[in-house]
C-alpha cells in the first residue's frame, strides 16, 4: 500500500470550512446542515469539527469503525458520496 505521508494537499483538503455556502458555490457537494451522514444525524453534526472537514471526519483514528480505519464503509464510494454529489 502507498503511504501518503503528512502532506495531503494533493489528496483531500483538511481544516476546510464545509457549510451551505460552500455546497452552493461548489455545486457538487451536499448541504452538510441538511444531508444525513448515515451515522445518525447530519454531516455537520456527525462529521465536522467546528464546521470544518478534518482527517477524523472520515477516518476513525481509534479503529472503532471499519477495518480500513474509516468511519463507515466506502464500498461503491459510499463514504465519499456522503458529501460529494458527483
Amino acid at each position: 500500500s502507498e503511504l501518503l505521508g503528512t502532506d495531503l494537499s494533493n489528496d483531500h483538503p483538511v481544516s476546510l470550512t464545509y457549510d451551505a455556502t460552500l455546497a452552493t458555490t461548489d455545486g457538487g457537494l451536499y448541504n452538510p446542515t441538511t444531508q444525513t451522514s448515515g451515522l445518525g444525524s447530519t454531516i455537520t453534526a456527525d462529521m465536522l469539527f467546528s464546521g470544518k472537514m478534518e482527517c477524523s471526519s472520515c477516518h476513525d483514528v481509534h479503529g472503532n469503525g471499519t477495518s480500513s480505519l474509516l468511519v463507515k464503509s466506502n464500498a461503491t464510494s459510499a463514504l465519499c458520496l456522503t458529501c460529494h454529489d458527483k
